[in-house]
């Protein structure tokens, strides 16, 4: 297939994931927000998240190679109190020689497809405020006749860090743990689990996907805190951002402040931003998803920014997607 074929063909990833990032960078060199650097490492280690396969990964390849690209991930999650299966859709990417709405449609109807014939209930899709596929989801959603809605507009929460020594190392990814003896895993899905019920759409973990969450992931960075009987956890992971010369950020991902007293959550917090201030973040960045308190990051002098990530939920099984307060998945 060449670069100025009408009718691109939609195949599953070959794997190629040097290539991917290549052209991930390249794709969005010029894009006026700021994006993260997703190396060949993070994606491959994104597909180590359990259950991933490149049958939910869909790729269109030309002559030149790689052309466009769309990841499919599976998450389980209680909406309204009923238990559905999600792909979760990221890594939308058309190298700059096929840029336009026709590929990413192409991609993301296929990618639809193979979610319905796999027994999913729907797909969960993150879309940065003023790009190109922010502004084409409503077209697209009527092209393909779907249930789908914009539910959520997820802000983020920033700071600076300082450099300073790491005093917490081994709260950091052990290959050599013994993660079926893992304290930390116990307390993250007992305290995922306890979230309010009344949440309308809430991620559901298995062991194994904790796992990854909490220690297989690149970059995982997970603190917990034990004051009594008081428990609470919070975990991220570290990446960079694509600037000259690159940064490194922090980016929390599950704030599980569980029963912990306002001063033992504010001590939590600093020592997880500590933690990865050792490790070469300088700078933490928080969604802002309404299931947890953020009264400890805005102590710590955490602020508002100007990014902004529009939520769009598409049900093909009889469930109404509609737009919710807050939620609790990952924003990938």
């Amino acid at each position: 297939m060449k670069a100025n074929s009408s009718s691109p063909i939609v195949c599953p990833f070959r794997g190629d994931f040097g290539a991917l990032a290549a052209m991930m960078q390249r794709s969005w060199a010029d894009n006026p927000n700021q994006s993260l650097l997703y190396s060949e490492a993070f994606l491959r280690s994104a597909f180590d998240y359990p259950g991933s396969s490149f049958s939910l990964a869909r790729a269109v390849y030309g002559d030149a190679g790689l052309l466009g690209f769309l990841a499919g991930f599976p998450r389980s999650v209680r909406w309204d109190a009923q238990l559905a299966r999600l792909v979760l859709n990221s890594f939308l990417t058309a190298d700059a020689a096929v840029k336009g709405p026709g590929l990413g449609i192409k991609l993301w109807g296929d990618l639809v497809e193979r979610g319905r014939d796999g027994g999913y209930n729907g797909t969960i899709a993150f879309c940065v405020e003023g790009d190109g596929m922010s502004r084409v989801m409503p077209l697209l959603s009527r092209l393909l006749k779907l249930n789908t809605q914009r539910i959520f507009s997820v802000e983020f929460l920033v700071r600076l860090l300082h450099p300073t020594p790491s005093d917490a190392p081994a709260q950091f990814a052990d290959p050599d743990s013994d993660l079926n003896s893992d304290p930390d895993i116990d307390l993250f899905m007992e305290l995922a689990s306890a979230l309010p019920s009344n949440l309308p759409l809430v991620r559901q973990w298995t062991r194994a996907e904790a796992e990854w969450q909490c220690r297989n992931r690149a970059g995982a960075l997970t603190v917990s805190s034990v004051v009594g009987r008081r428990r609470g956890i919070l975990t991220g992971y570290l990446m960079q951002v694509a600037s000259a010369p690159p940064t490194t950020v922090v980016l929390l991902g599950d704030l599980l402040w569980g029963d912990l007293e306002p001063a033992e959550r504010r001590a939590l917090l600093e020592r997880f931003l500590r933690g990865a201030a050792g490790q070469g973040a300088r700078f933490a960045s928080c969604p802002v998803l309404g299931y947890a308190s953020l009264d400890p990051l805005r102590a710590a002098g955490f602020r508002r920014s100007k990014r902004v990530i529009h939520t769009y939920l598409t049900f093909w099984n009889g469930l109404q997607p509609r737009p919710v307060p807050a939620l609790y998945i990952d924003v990938l």
